[in-house]
């Protein structure tokens, strides 16, 4: 018995031994050429989304948590209007929740065109049931 564990513990060191010989067991050098530097995608040079207008300024702001907070939408809860803080649409990302909080107004201006995060309920369904959202087949 204890030569069983001699014997696995030697074969498992020279496992190591021999793996760490291997040049850049954990790199990805048998899949991408890293001597070279790749091409960057389009996100490292500009701006991801296409929906909010640019401000075109290569900074971050001077904003702080303090100066961020009163952007994320509250609303008051128990409303018969079914008002909810989970908008659809909103003016800007930069919605309060910026992290750090200098990125909050250093990308984006607001929409102007946006759409209304207000929903109305659905009209009685004609035939068949209303499940959730959906309806069911007659």
């Amino acid at each position: 018995m204890k030569y069983k564990f001699v014997i696995g513990s030697i074969i498992f060191l020279i496992l190591i031994l021999v793996l760490s010989l291997i040049k850049n067991v954990e790199g990805f050098s048998g899949l991408y050429d890293l001597s070279t530097p790749g091409t960057f995608p389009k996100s490292v040079k500009q701006a991801i989304l296409n929906d909010y207008p640019l401000i075109n300024k290569n900074e971050t702001s001077d904003n702080n948590y303090n100066q961020i907070w009163w952007h994320y939408p509250v609303f008051k809860l128990g409303s018969y209007k079914q008002i909810t803080n989970n908008l659809k649409y909103y003016d800007n990302p930069d919605n309060g929740t910026c992290s750090p909080a200098d990125f909050c107004g250093a990308l984006y201006k607001n929409k102007k065109d946006t759409n209304t995060n207000i929903t109305l309920p659905l009209p009685p369904v004609q035939q068949g049931l209303r499940v959730g959202y959906f309806i069911t087949e007659p």
